[in-house]
């Protein structure tokens, strides 16, 4: 027992962290700067639904090759996972050089995206096996905004100084570095004491860990489905141009951040009912108050930047909330939210269509009161070991 807890403690080292992060962030890079690389595509004169298929199969696999960790997280070498993966990145980013035809460009970004999901599955392993999930998704959120702002502003003179393919060349060479480091990374899942096996497979049975899980598909559809038509909601809303509407959604963006500084400061001072619940209250008046109460362009600018603060909070307190629960099921929580992602944007865009800003208000209100009925009536027990920084101890039980 006593080799196990040391095993267990172990990844929480800086490094380990540090890595596991690098994997994630590099892993998803091509899904978080999408509009940067249909740019990079401009020249092959592809139509607009074409370009949206592009980035629509590379979500997909990366979908599909998260969800696998269901699977292998407990029973291969992640190691070995991550060394495939990243291979396969660098290849399939490599080969997006020089491949023009629509059907091979969907083939390597398919490619990419399996990759990039396979790497999300080992975050997800490792990060149901540390002491302070929250505080490392508040982290890995920070460095994603950050390396996402830095990838767009830059595309330009990217594109000038290695042409159009250079994103293709910087996604693969940031794939290629992270492989001389592999043995930084933790083998595998931490063997588990008889008893804690007992316990965990009876945990995974447990409907408590599915309901928590399922509470991010409607929280994703406000995010995705709100976050897709802000420019709409502040020029119908505020009456804004659409070049302040524009300015105000990039101050947004940056101001957001602030929401993985809250979680990481907070972590686990206030368990994790208070924070969830809070944090669904604000999305609930901002979204209310972006609608209903916008007057002027500094108005919907704060509405907005508190609701992104809110949702980036509260998605951290989620992830928190289903370890706590069940950290077997962590690799299903992107899959879930690519499906809420995909669903969130087609329904919002047909509510405000003829429903207009009442009935999107009313979309979100409800999928957020829905995310607080999977989610706060499951969190009034004690806290468990991943209740955002207690000691680790494994099994995760209710």
């Amino acid at each position: 027992m006593k080799a196990y807890q040391q095993r267990v403690r172990a990844f929480d080292a800086p490094e380990r962290k540090a890595y596991v992060n690098a994997l994630f962030v590099v892993g998803t890079l091509g899904t978080l700067i999408a509009p940067a690389l249909l740019e990079a595509w401009a020249k092959l004169h592809w139509t607009q639904s074409q370009l949206g298929f592009v980035a629509g199969i590379e979500l997909a696999a990366l979908a599909a090759g998260s969800l696998t960790g269901l699977y292998w997280q407990r029973r291969w070498n992640w190691r070995r996972v991550t060394l495939v993966s990243l291979l396969l990145g660098v290849i399939a980013n490599a080969s997006c050089m020089v491949l023009h035809d629509f059907v091979s460009v969907c083939i390597a970004r398919g490619a990419v995206g399996l990759a990039g999901g396979f790497l999300c599955g080992v975050y997800s392993a490792f990060l149901a096996n540390i002491k302070s999930p929250g505080r490392m998704i508040a982290v890995t959120t920070f460095i994603q905004i950050t390396v996402e702002a830095v990838f767009l502003f830059s595309t330009t003179s990217v594109f000038d100084r290695l042409g159009s393919s250079g994103l293709f060349v910087l996604m693969a060479a940031l794939l290629a570095i992270l492989i001389p480091f592999l043995g930084v990374l933790p083998p595998g899942w931490p063997m588990e004491a008889p008893a804690a096996a007992r316990a965990t497979a009876s945990a995974t049975y447990s409907w408590r860990g599915y309901a928590l899980l399922l509470s991010f598909v409607p929280f994703v559809l406000v995010q995705t489905g709100v976050y897709t038509f802000l420019g709409e909601f502040g020029q119908m809303a505020a009456h804004l141009s659409v070049e302040q509407t524009l300015r105000a959604i990039a101050i947004s963006v940056v101001l957001s951040s602030l929401g993985s500084v809250a979680a990481y400061v907070l972590n686990d001072r206030a368990g994790l009912l208070l924070p969830i619940g809070a944090a669904t209250a604000v999305m609930i008046a901002t979204v209310c108050a972006m609608i209903m109460a916008s007057r002027s362009g500094s108005m919907f600018l704060s509405y907005i930047s508190l609701l992104q603060i809110a949702w980036i909070f509260l998605n951290c307190y989620l992830y928190s909330a289903l370890i706590e629960a069940n950290n077997l099921l962590v690799p299903a929580a992107t899959p879930l939210s690519s499906f809420g992602s995909a669903f969130g944007a087609s329904a919002m865009g047909y509510v405000l269509q003829h429903g207009g800003l009442i009935g999107s208000m009313w979309l979100a209100v409800g999928a957020l009161g829905l995310t607080a009925l999977l989610t706060m009536p499951f969190l009034t027990r004690a806290r468990g070991r991943h209740a955002v920084g207690d000691a680790p101890s494994h099994p995760i039980t209710g």
